[in-house]
């Protein structure tokens, strides 16, 4: 019996795994190669890793830094066990892999890779031995990713609290991991396009709010981040002249923060005000995971909505209470209040 219930704990445990991959899973965090006596640490690699089955997978690594740069390489077939908690182990093990540098091929060959998969804080550690080419000495890599996750859905742009425009389809990278005891989520806003506006077509540049926190009163991830140092590239073309091209910076004395919520592990909404350099209207882009569009809007009566002040949002991503009439956000979901 125990047995049955270990291959039944496998197999959701990898149906979650596949449920996750659309292509490759991606982890982003911080790693360190040692050779010999130098050491080297990176802040931020990204690691990809590809189920073959239940039992093997493809994991690819990223350039690394040593005595010389070695360029990024994939294990093929590393070995896995589906254990209980939601973990995936991969026991120690040898491999091989081969690289061209120039034109030239170059073998690597690893003496060991072990490292762990925890779906608990979607976080996955490696150590990696290996030697490169004809280099006498080995190699040892170890990193600790967490899972980003890409989020793709329409949003609703409104620009000075009285133009709304749409985009159909935008992907947000969201990764959420452990800093000490905290819960962390970075959230990369990607680049979208906005046509016909009052500026003309607009293409708003991506950028990486990091280190959002849970806010209870905000009721999800929350972050300020006017005085984070951020850029941002934002192109304006109007009657086929481009009339604004060229990094911004955030408007420290107005309002940039941004806000994530969920539902479970999905994302609800995505709310990210901010304004850029000394233009004179703030932005308000809406990102939520239960509509399509703006047009699919629930028509819902005021008594319905029994939520606090805090709880709801207007288009420009101001609170209102339960007076406000017209679109109001609660929990990432649309509403017309009559």
């Amino acid at each position: 019996m125990k047995r049955i219930f270990t291959l039944l704990f496998a197999v959701l445990t990898a149906t979650t795994i596949m449920a996750q991959m659309h292509g490759p899973m991606k982890f982003v965090g911080a790693s360190n190669m040692k050779v010999s006596t130098m050491s080297n640490d990176n802040p931020s690699d990204t690691i990809l890793f590809a189920m073959n089955g239940m039992e093997s997978g493809n994991i690819t690594l990223p350039a690394m830094k040593g005595m010389q740069t070695i360029p990024s390489f994939t294990i093929s077939g590393a070995k896995f066990t589906l254990g209980e908690n939601h973990v995936v182990t991969f026991a120690d093990q040898t491999f091989s892999a081969k690289v061209k540098v120039d034109g030239d091929e170059k073998n690597i060959t690893g003496s060991s890779l072990s490292g762990t998969y925890n779906m608990a804080d979607n976080s996955l550690s490696l150590t990696v031995v290996f030697q490169y080419g004809k280099m006498p000495m080995s190699m040892t890599y170890s990193v600790k990713g967490y899972y980003v996750k890409a989020v793709s859905n329409p949003i609703t742009v409104t620009v000075g609290g009285q133009f709304t425009y749409n985009n159909d389809n935008v992907t947000y990278e969201l990764r959420r991991y452990k800093d000490g005891k905290t819960d962390k989520l970075d959230v990369t806003v990607p680049s979208y396009t906005l046509a016909n506006t009052i500026m003309g077509n607009l293409t708003l540049g991506s950028y990486t709010v990091k280190g959002l926190v849970y806010d209870e009163a905000q009721g999800g991830y929350y972050r300020d981040y006017k005085n984070d140092g951020l850029k941002f590239h934002f192109t304006a073309v109007q009657g086929g002249k481009t009339t604004m091209d060229k990094d911004y910076d955030f408007a420290t004395d107005k309002d940039n923060n941004i806000l994530v919520k969920y539902e479970g592990n999905n994302v609800s909404s995505i709310v990210n005000t901010f304004q850029v350099g000394t233009m004179p209207f703030g932005i308000v882009s809406v990102f939520s995971g239960a509509t399509t569009s703006i047009n699919n809007i629930t028509t819902t009566p005021s008594h319905d909505l029994n939520t606090t002040p805090s709880q709801q949002y207007n288009l420009a991503g101001q609170r209102v209470d339960n007076n406000y009439k017209g679109i109001v956000i609660v929990n990432g979901k649309k509403y017309l209040r009559k």
